[in-house]
């Protein structure tokens, strides 16, 4: 048997104890809830918006948006309005990786969101593309190599959600084959730490939630033996599978750690944004089924298009929560003078603060400029504004048609707070009240492995958890902060096509 790696993180996206705990509690996630009584565990609080990207990124970098500078899949500060796909090399910092390979230290990454194009690093990587490529792995060999072990999975964006209900099913097989792929590269290619990230309770979730919450507003009767009336259990139930499996290839001096990015709750409302600045006279539109050129296509819809030229202030990205101004000299068709920054941010602020929605109560609780939203030193690349909601359920979009309200694409939608535990010899069991920032549950791990961490990052040890006063682990020469990777280019090929079928895959599943 190969020997156990020192560390292993499973990562759940769309992870909330909200339904793992009444789950666990029905005996129905055996697996997870063994690792959670033997674990420290707590809510966590995620980012501002709760979302895949930035929630990866700030649990990787331990460090919050402002420093790590990734607030959406898309570049949220396009000067051209358009759709360019933020990608690993956009992160300002460094992160664990790098800081575990400077000290020596093997690792084995598989389906991490934001982590493509794979970085140069001991060990083996499967990355999370946003783009068609088979060029997602390190070392170049390895899909070949998991082919022919009959234990190869199709990546992320290949296998979302696509508007068919059969869904489910593939979701359960794609739990199931990305864990085929990480018992063969745990026996055949040993590492000191292996993470992977199990994206599908996430993507059930968003489509199928209302047929098993039978609270939620658009709850309805699931078909006659489809079993979605039953779709985040079977799903959570194939993560417990999968959880237990990765869990016999390791033994009890193995730190393990179980997080994800977000929770998910339930999704009732979609808020048209861009229509709301429109009648409030901060966004025009113009007829054009089209965007113009290098713009991206969430900006025309049912004939119109936004016609930048006449507007102050727009959503960059649908479901981002932030906003921008039109500023001259830095977007392509500015239109707001510096001397008027202060006051188009103010109606904005006005126009969101007082906005209730159908249910008549507020729908953002503030409306935030991005310094005091995103502090740090990657803030120049965030949204100039964030919506801070009030009501997780109200997604943002920026239809420029239709109704101004009206049902959220997704039944199940994002929530801030998300989950963490964490189990080692080390560790007192228990369910820590209140809440653990995002950002904690690195160095905590990074703790217990007895490894370094840069001295800047945000995040910091729970020390609490620990049945002794273990030693903080000596700063370390070779580990720092500092990214001095350069970007790679973006990819040849056609990019309106390539536009074409992210944009369609995170549409199907939507995002946008």
């Amino acid at each position: 048997m190969p020997p156990s790696p020192h560390a292993l993180v499973i990562g759940i996206d769309g992870g909330t104890f909200d339904v793992i705990d009444p789950l666990a509690a029905r005996g129905l996630l055996p697996n997870i809830d063994r690792l959670l009584r033997s674990s420290a565990s707590s809510r966590t609080t995620c980012t501002w918006p709760a979302h895949t990207a930035p929630g990866w990124s700030t649990f990787v970098t331990a460090g919050h948006p402002g420093n790590h500078g990734i607030y959406q899949f898309y570049d949220t500060q396009d000067p051209a309005y358009g759709a360019r796909l933020t990608r690993a090399g956009d992160l300002g910092r460094t992160n664990a990786w790098d800081w575990l390979a400077a000290q020596e230290y093997t690792l084995g990454l598989v389906n991490i969101p934001m982590s493509h194009p794979p970085a140069d690093l001991p060990g083996y990587q499967i990355t999370w593309p946003l783009e068609r490529t088979l060029r997602h792995c390190r070392p170049d060999s390895l899909l070949r190599e998991l082919a022919a072990a009959k234990a190869h999975f199709q990546s992320d964006l290949a296998t979302m959600f696509r508007g068919d209900m059969s869904y489910l099913e593939q979701a359960e097989r794609n739990v199931e084959a990305r864990v085929r792929s990480v018992r063969h590269l745990m026996n055949t290619r040993p590492t000191d730490v292996v993470m992977v990230v199990l994206t599908e309770a996430d993507r059930v979730g968003h489509h199928y939630w209302h047929y098993e919450d039978t609270t939620h507003p658009r709850h309805e009767k699931a078909p006659a033996g489809s079993g979605w009336d039953r779709a985040n259990t079977r799903v959570h139930r194939a993560i417990d599978t999968a959880v237990g499996e990765l869990l016999s290839l390791v033994d009890e001096d193995t730190v393990v750690t179980l997080v994800s990015d977000h929770g998910l709750g339930q999704g009732a409302h979609a808020l048209a944004v861009h229509q709301l600045l429109e009648e409030a006279g901060l966004l025009a539109t113009e007829p054009g089924d089209e965007p113009a050129a290098g713009e991206a296509r969430w900006f025309a819809d049912g004939g119109r298009r936004v016609d930048f030229a006449r507007t102050a202030v727009y959503m960059p990205v649908p479901g981002s929560y932030g906003l921008n101004l039109n500023l001259r000299a830095r977007q392509a068709r500015g239109k707001v003078a510096p001397r008027d920054r202060d006051r188009v941010t103010a109606e904005v602020v006005d126009l969101l603060g007082g906005l209730r929605g159908p249910t008549g109560d507020p729908v953002f609780q503030a409306v935030l400029p991005s310094a005091e939203a995103y502090p740090g030193q990657q803030r120049g690349r965030a949204p100039d504004l964030l919506m801070v909601p009030a009501d997780e359920s109200v997604l943002p979009v920026t239809d420029l048609t239709g109704d101004l309200w009206a049902p959220s694409a997704q039944t199940g939608l994002h929530r801030h707070q998300g989950i963490w535990a964490q189990r080692s010899p080390r560790v007192r069991p228990g369910r820590t009240p209140g809440t653990v920032p995002l950002v904690d549950a690195l160095p905590t791990l990074l703790m217990d492995l007895g490894a370094s961490w840069p001295s800047d990052i945000d995040g910091s040890p729970r020390t609490e958890i620990f049945t002794e006063d273990l030693p903080v682990p000596a700063p370390d020469p070779r580990v720092t902060a500092r990214n001095e990777r350069v970007p790679e280019a973006e990819p040849a090929g056609d990019t309106a096509d390539e536009d074409d079928y992210t944009s369609s895959r995170l549409r199907e599943m939507g995002y946008l």
